[in-house]
């Protein structure tokens, strides 16, 4: 009797699980806000921060940038904070920031912010300090403070 030229064999009744996913968030090279430049090691090479550092430098970076004041970002990138300083009053001023900065980090484009809640404002003349919690929609959170120039 000849042999099967091709083998056959069982199928396996289950197949194996995909592994679970721990970090939601994927890692990026690290940026100093001081500086505006990437951070690099001696050798002169990226150093990458974890994907929730990298949240949270999205989230400061998107409240510090203007909104449609630079061509190479999306139309949701960033704030509104011209216009929030045209506003009479403190209180006005703080009201639009607390709106354009939920707005802009509710447009994450990766769909990592759930939540953007206490606000805390306080003057130093004509800037403004501004700290908030923003929560991930992985329960995540981070506290953002940051000072905005008139």
């Amino acid at each position: 009797m000849a042999k099967n030229l091709f083998p056959v064999f069982d199928v396996p009744s289950t197949l194996a699980e995909e592994p679970e996913i721990t970090e939601r968030y994927l890692p990026a090279p690290m940026w100093n806000v001081e500086t505006g430049d990437f951070v690099m090691d001696g050798a002169g090479k990226l150093l990458y921060g974890s994907g929730y550092d990298a949240w949270v430098l999205w989230c400061t970076k998107s409240i510090l940038t203007q909104r449609w004041a630079h061509c190479a970002y999306s139309p949701n990138a960033g704030i509104e904070a011209d216009e929030a300083f045209k506003e009479p009053g403190h209180k006005a001023v703080e009201s639009t920031f607390e709106r354009t900065i939920t707005e802009a980090l509710l447009s994450d484009p990766m769909g990592r912010t759930a939540q953007v809640r206490d606000f805390v404002f306080s003057w130093e003349g004509d800037n403004l300090w501004l700290e908030c919690t923003v929560v991930g929609r992985d329960g995540n959170t981070a506290s953002i403070k940051t000072k905005l120039n008139k």
